[in-house]
C-alpha cells in the first residue's frame, strides 16, 4: 500500500469545508440554502424578490420593507430531509474501502431563520435578519469505497444583516444591509498508512467575514410590482488546525482563502384578481468563484502542493409560482422551479455531487387574527443522477452515480405589533 504524506490530505480536507454537503446541493445550485421563508417555501421562492408581505423581504430584497406598516417579528424553521443513493461502478482502494452498496450520504437537518422589523417612519423602514445561507452536511460509512476523499463533512454559516429601507416616491424603493457572516466547518477523512493501519484525519476550521447588499422595487401599478436584490460575494480566510489522533499521529495549522458567491435576482409580483396572484423570480449565483482552494501550511508559511480544483460554473435559478385567496384567512401556494447546477462531470466530487434539479411546491398562510399569521410550505426536489470519479488525491480511485432527491418542510409565525 502507498505511504502518503501527511500534509497532502489538507487540500481535501479544506476543500470539503468550504464544499461540504450533499443536503446543499438538493436545495439549490453547490451548496447555497434557499429555505429562509416558510412562506415563500410554498412557492418554490418564486416572486420573493418582489412580494414583500411579511418581514423576510429582509433577506429577499430589503427595499420591500418599505411596503409593510407597522412592526412585526418572525420565526422559520425548515426540516430538510434529503437522499443521495450511491451506486458503484469501480474502485481500486481494496481492503477496508469495500463497502458498494445501502450508501446514502445525506443528512436531516434543521435550516431556522429569523427577523424583526420596524416602522420607523412612512418613508423609512428599519430591520434586522438571521439566516443560514450554506450549510448542512454529508457523512458516509468509514469503510465506503470513497473514504479516502470523504467520511464527514459539514459547514454552517450564520449570517446577521442590520437592513434599511426608503421609500422615495408612491411607486420606487430602496433598500440596503450589511452583512456578518460566520463560518465554521469539520471534515474527516479515512487514510491507509503502510504497516500502521488507517487513520482517521479530521480539520475543523472557521472564519468570519463581511459583505453587503442592496435592492429596489418598483411598483407600475396597484396590482403589480418588480424587484431587484444584488448579495455581494463574502471572503474568508478559514484558519483551523489538521489533527490525526490515532495512528501515527499528527497536528498542524492550516488556512485556505474561500468565497461565498454573490448572488443577483429580479422577481415579478402581480395580482391578476381579487382571488389570484402569479410569481416569478430568477437569480444568479457567481460560483465561478470556486476555480481551485489553495492550502497553506501556517507552521511552515508554505502553500501545500496540489491545489485542490473545482472549475465551477455561474448558475440560474428559476421559479414560477401563484397564490389562491380562499377566503379572508387562508391563502393557498404553489410552485416549481429549475436549478442549474454549479459542478462539472471531470470534477465533480462525493462530498457535493452537484446536479441540475427541479422543484415542486405547495403551502398555505393563515391569519390567525389580525395580529398573528402561520406560514407552512412544502417542497420535493428532484436532482439528476451524475456521475462521480475521483482519482488524484490519494493513490486510489473510485467511480459511481449519485441519484438524489429531498424533501422539505418549512413551518413559520409572523406576529405584528
Amino acid at each position: 500500500m502507498k505511504i502518503q504524506k501527511p500534509f497532502k490530505y489538507a487540500p481535501t480536507l479544506l476543500g470539503g469545508i468550504a464544499l461540504a454537503s450533499i443536503a446543499c446541493q438538493l436545495q439549490a445550485a453547490g451548496f447555497q440554502l434557499k429555505e429562509q421563508s416558510a412562506e415563500g417555501q410554498g412557492n418554490s421562492f418564486a416572486g420573493q424578490t418582489a412580494k414583500a408581505v411579511d418581514a423576510s423581504t429582509i433577506f429577499f430584497n430589503p427595499a420591500g420593507m418599505s411596503l409593510i406598516e407597522g412592526n412585526q417579528v418572525q420565526s422559520n424553521v425548515s426540516y430538510v430531509a434529503p437522499t443521495a443513493d450511491y451506486s458503484h461502478k469501480s474502485s481500486s482502494a481494496g481492503s477496508p474501502f469495500t463497502k458498494t452498496t445501502g450508501i446514502d450520504g445525506g443528512v436531516s437537518a434543521f435550516v431556522p431563520a429569523a427577523y424583526a422589523l420596524w416602522d420607523y417612519n412612512e418613508q423609512v423602514k428599519l430591520g434586522v435578519s438571521v439566516n443560514v445561507p450554506f450549510g448542512l452536511s454529508t457523512e458516509y460509512d468509514k469503510t465506503w469505497a470513497g473514504a479516502q476523499y470523504n467520511v464527514l463533512s459539514a459547514i454552517e454559516t450564520i449570517n446577521i444583516a442590520p437592513s434599511i429601507a426608503y421609500k422615495v416616491n408612491d411607486k420606487f424603493s430602496i433598500g440596503g444591509n450589511v452583512q456578518f457572516q460566520k463560518i465554521k466547518g469539520k471534515l474527516t477523512t479515512q487514510n491507509p498508512i503502510r504497516n500502521l493501519g488507517v487513520r482517521t484525519t479530521t480539520l475543523k476550521a472557521d472564519d468570519t467575514g463581511f459583505g453587503f447588499g442592496f435592492g429596489m422595487l418598483y411598483q407600475y401599478s396597484d396590482k403589480g410590482r418588480i424587484g431587484f436584490n444584488y448579495r455581494s460575494e463574502i471572503n474568508h480566510t478559514l484558519d483551523g488546525d489538521v489533527s490525526t489522533p490515532d495512528v501515527a499521529p499528527l497536528n498542524f495549522d492550516a488556512k485556505a482563502k474561500v468565497t461565498m458567491p454573490a448572488v443577483a435576482s429580479i422577481g415579478l409580483y402581480h395580482e391578476v384578481s381579487d382571488q389570484w396572484t402569479v410569481l416569478a423570480d430568477l437569480a444568479w449565483t457567481d460560483w465561478s468563484e470556486f476555480d481551485e482552494l489553495q492550502v497553506v501550511n501556517t507552521d511552515t508559511n508554505t502553500n501545500v502542493p496540489g491545489p485542490t480544483q473545482y472549475n465551477w460554473s455561474d448558475t440560474v435559478f428559476a421559479a414560477v409560482g401563484a397564490n389562491y385567496q380562499y377566503n379572508d384567512k387562508l391563502q393557498l401556494k404553489f410552485g416549481v422551479a429549475y436549478d442549474e447546477g454549479a459542478a462539472n462531470n471531470e470534477d465533480r466530487t462525493a462530498g457535493i455531487p452537484d446536479a441540475t434539479r427541479y422543484w415542486a411546491s405547495v403551502g398555505a398562510s393563515y391569519d390567525i387574527d389580525p395580529k398573528s399569521t402561520v406560514n407552512v410550505g412544502y417542497s420535493h426536489v428532484k436532482a439528476h443522477s451524475v456521475d462521480v470519479t475521483e482519482d488524484t488525491k490519494r493513490g486510489t480511485s473510485y467511480s459511481g452515480s449519485f441519484k438524489a432527491h429531498v424533501n422539505i418542510l418549512s413551518v413559520g409565525y409572523t406576529y405584528k405589533f
